[in-house]
């Protein structure tokens, strides 16, 4: 599942243990997630509106802002 896929993605790149004062924000564009997870860009836009829709981040221009980590690891298992 493409959606399942970028979640995992997103929520690989945003780590609160090793990186304590890092924010919910991840700068990262569609492109680079698209490498990550192995799809087009095209289908990461349409993940990210999936998972935006599903209120688990929120898709800015070059980032990603996190809303809820756990129900991104979760998406879709």
């Amino acid at each position: 599942d493409p959606d399942a896929r970028v979640a995992r993605c997103v929520a690989g790149l945003f780590n609160p243990i090793l990186y304590p004062g890092m924010d919910a924000r991840v700068e990262v564009s569609q492109e680079e997630l698209g490498h990550l997870a192995g799809i087009s860009r095209q289908r990461v836009n349409q993940a990210l509106q999936t998972l935006q829709h599903a209120r688990l981040l929120r898709a800015e221009y070059g980032a990603i802002v996190i809303e809820d980590l756990e129900g991104l690891r979760r998406y879709g298992a």
